[in-house]
């Protein structure tokens, strides 16, 4: 009988362990949160589209130039934002994910509450791509460099009204 007893009274003791154990854990987490949110994160803004961007407003960060005529030359697309950062930063390139579409910056240096335009240009016709809607991703690069670098994005799908002979671009096999 003083055996189950002391075996009940371990039981309760684990028991008691475990739960101030659980307890100290989420108070710890409670109180990590509660500092999370008590420092903004000002390095990322929600903005049209659900996306993230860090410290850049854009009024749109995709544009859907719909299907175009390989004839038709190429378009261009005007993606305007705010610089909401601190500091000044400067601008070092717009790089893109395909020679066939290129970008420009209005403004290459840019001081807090700044606005800027970003034009991408795209040209249907300077070699094959892919069949049906696709798409080409522009970045804005900083210096200082942040760590969420914006990412624009064209999507379009052509009409190959001049064949695949009127390419700009011959392939290696041409």
């Amino acid at each position: 009988m003083v055996a189950v007893k002391n075996n009940m009274r371990n039981i309760w003791i684990i028991i008691g362990i475990l739960i101030a154990i659980i307890v100290i854990g989420l108070v710890v987490r409670v109180v990590n949160q509660q500092d999370d949110l008590s420092q903004p994160n000002v390095s990322e803004q929600p903005v049209e589209n659900n996306a993230v961007v860090a410290m850049f407003e854009f009024s749109e960060t995709e544009y859907d130039f719909g299907t175009i005529k390989q004839s038709g030359g190429i378009v261009q697309h005007k993606f305007p934002f705010t610089y909401n950062g601190t500091e000044a930063i400067s601008v070092t390139g717009v790089p893109t994910s395909c020679q066939c579409t290129s970008a420009e910056i209005d403004k290459t240096t840019l001081n807090p509450g700044d606005t800027a335009t970003i034009t991408v240009s795209f040209d249907p016709n300077l070699h094959a791509e892919p069949a049906g809607r696709f798409f080409k991703t522009i970045k804005l690069m900083t210096n200082p460099a942040i760590e969420d670098t914006p990412e624009l994005k064209i999507w379009a799908e052509i009409d190959l009204d001049l064949g695949a002979d009127a390419y700009k671009l011959k392939s290696h096999t041409d």
